[in-house]
C-alpha cells in the first residue's frame, strides 16, 4: 500500500500542474500523510545514523515556522531590522504606522506555501527511505517512474504542438511571459524533473542487466533476453526522457546532466574495477543515443540561448546581474531572510534594473534569483541556509556510506539516484527547480533510494530473504 501511495504521489504531483497553483498543495500533502499513516512504525523510525540529517530537515521546517510567527515589534527590529521599513514601502504606508506585532516574512501566504513544499519533500523522503528499507520495492518503483516519465515526456511534446500556451493542455498560466512545457510553466523546471527520471532509469537499467545472468552471455542468448525482458522498454524510456530533456533547450539541465554522468562514472568506478564489467560499453551506447538525439535538435537555437546566457546585451540582463541585485537583500536580512517564498516580493523594493519586454508589453520583474543557493540566502538568511547546507553535507556522507556498503546489483539504482541529485544540485546554480512541489517530491524519492539501509530483520520475519546478487548491505 505504501508503495502504491508513493508512486501515486509522484504521478499526482506532476499531473496537478507540478504543484504550481497553491491549491494543489492540500491534496498532495494529504496523499503524503496517508503514505506515512499506512506504515508509521517504519516511516517515523529515526535510527542514530540518520538523526543528524533528519534533525537538519526538522530545523529547516522550524526556521520557516519562526518566519511565520508573530513577534513583538521590538524583537522583530532586533532580528530583522529592515523588515518593517520594506513592508511599509511595499504597502505604501507612511513611516511611524504599523502594528505592534509582526512576522519576519514579507508575505505570510507565500511563506506558508513554501513551507508546504518543504514538508512535502521531506515526507516523500521519509516514505521512500522506509519503503526501500523494507525490501522488494525498489525495482517496481523504478519501473513505474521510468514508464511514467517517458509517457509524460512524449505527452509534453504533443501538447507543445497542439496547445503550446497551456499547461498540460488545460491550464492557462497567469503570466503571459511563461513558456509552458508538460506540467510546468518553466521548461527549465520540467528539464530538472526529466533529469531525475532519466538518471534513475539509467541506473535501474544497469542494475537489471547485471542481475539477470542471461545478459552475461553473448549472441543470441543476450539478444533474446534483451528483447523478451524489461530491458528494451527501460532503455527506450531512458532514451525518450533524455531526448526530450535536450529538446527543452535548458542549458542548466544539460550542465546538470553532464555532472550527473561524471558523478555516475565516479560512483560506479570501484564496482567496475572489481567486477570488470562491460559498463563502459553500456555508457558508450547511451552516449551514442544522446548524440543521435542531438542531431535532430535545433542547434541554432542552442547557440542563441548560450549567447544570451553569457552576453547581457542580447537580453538586457543576465543571471549575474540578478545575483548582483540580490546581494543588498542578503546584506539587509542576514539572520532570518525575507521569508521563504518571498523573493519576488522583496524584488519589488530592491530591483534596480529596468528592462522592457516587448512580448509582454511591460517592464521585467525578477521573480526568482535564478540560483537556488542565492535564493535560500536571500529568503532564509542564516536561519535557513545553515541547516540547508548541513542537510546537503549529511546526505552526501550518508550517500557515500550507502554506496560503499551495498554489495548487491541494485547498487546501480543508488548510483542513478545519487547522480540525479548531483545533477539537480549543479542545475540549481542557475535555477530554482526545487521550489516546484513535483520536483521536491521526486528529489525526496531519489534521496530515500540513495541512503536507505535494508532492514534484514523485516525480511527474515516475512521469509523474504534477498539473494546474494540483490542483497544490499
Amino acid at each position: 500500500m505504501q508503495r502504491a501511495l508513493l508512486i501515486f504521489l509522484v504521478a499526482l504531483s506532476y499531473l496537478l500542474f507540478a504543484g504550481g497553483p497553491r491549491w494543489t498543495l492540500g491534496p498532495l500533502l494529504l496523499v503524503a500523510i496517508a503514505g506515512v499513516v499506512v506504515a508509521p512504525g517504519r516511516t517515523l523510525r529515526f535510527p542514530p545514523a540518520w538523526r543528524r540529517l533528519d534533525g537538519a530537515l526538522a530545523v529547516i521546517v522550524l526556521g520557516i515556522l519562526i518566519q511565520l510567527l508573530p513577534l513583538p515589534s521590538a524583537i522583530l527590529g532586533m532580528v530583522s531590522p529592515h523588515t518593517m521599513a520594506v513592508r511599509r514601502e511595499m504597502r505604501f504606508a507612511t513611516p511611524g504606522t504599523g502594528a505592534a506585532w509582526g512576522s519576519i516574512t514579507l508575505n505570510p501566504e507565500a511563506t506558508a506555501s513554501a513551507l508546504g513544499t518543504v514538508v512535502l519533500g521531506i515526507l516523500s523522503f521519509w516514505i521512500a527511505r522506509a519503503l526501500f528499507a523494507a525490501g522488494g520495492s525498489s525495482r517496481k518503483v523504478c519501473r513505474a517512474l521510468a514508464v511514467f516519465g517517458a509517457v509524460a515526456a512524449v505527452a509534453a511534446m504533443v501538447q507543445k504542438v497542439v496547445a503550446p500556451t497551456l499547461v498540460l493542455g488545460i491550464l492557462q498560466p497567469d503570466a503571459r511571459s511563461t513558456n509552458p512545457l508538460g506540467a510546468f510553466t518553466n521548461r527549465n523546471h520540467f528539464a530538472a524533473w526529466l533529469l531525475m527520471i532519466a538518471t534513475l532509469t539509467c541506473g535501474y537499467l544497469i542494475a537489471h542487466l547485471r542481475i539477470h545472468l542471461a545478459y552475461q552471455q553473448r549472441g543470441a542468448t543476450f539478444l533474446r533476453q534483451f528483447l523478451t525482458s524489461g530491458a528494451l522498454p527501460t532503455m527506450m524510456a531512458a532514451a525518450v526522457t533524455l531526448g526530450v530533456l535536450f529538446i527543452t533547450l535548458s542549458r542548466s539541465a544539460v550542465a546538470g546532466l553532464g555532472a550527473a554522468a561524471v558523478a555516475g562514472c565516479v560512483m560506479g568506478r570501484p564496482r567496475m574495477q572489481i567486477e570488470r564489467t562491460s559498463l563502459p560499453t553500456i555508457f558508450g551506447i547511451i552516449g551514442a543515443g544522446i548524440l543521435l538525439f542531438v542531431m535532430f535538435i535545433d542547434v541554432d537555437g542552442w547557440a542563441a540561448r548560450f549567447e544570451q546566457s553569457i552576453n547581457p546585451a542580447v537580453t538586457g540582463f543576465s543571471r549575474i546581474g540578478i545575483w548582483t541585485e540580490t546581494m543588498p537583500i542578503v546584506a539587509d536580512f542576514p539572520l532570518a531572510g525575507t521569508g521563504a517564498g518571498t523573493y519576488s516580493d522583496a524584488m519589488t523594493h530592491y530591483q534596480q534594473t529596468r528592462y522592457w519586454v516587448g512580448s509582454m508589453q511591460r517592464w521585467a520583474h525578477f521573480n526568482n534569483a535564478h540560483s537556488h543557493y542565492v535564493q535560500v540566502f536571500s529568503e532564509g538568511g542564516l536561519l535557513l541556509a545553515a541547516p540547508a547546507f548541513c542537510a546537503i553535507a549529511f546526505l552526501w556522507t550518508l550517500g557515500r556510506r550507502a554506496l560503499r556498503g551495498d554489495k548487491g546489483e541494485m547498487f546501480w539504482t543508488r548510483v542513478g539516484a545519487g547522480a540525479g541529485l548531483i545533477g539537480l544540485a549543479v542545475q540549481s546554480i542557475w535555477e530554482v527547480a526545487l521550489t516546484m512541489p513535483a520536483n521536491a517530491v521526486l528529489a525526496g524519492v531519489l534521496a530515500g533510494l540513495l541512503i536507505y539501509k535494508r532492514d534484514l530483520s523485516a525480511d527474515a520475519s516475512t521469509g523474504n530473504l534477498p539473494s546474494a546478487r540483490t542483497r544490499a548491505a
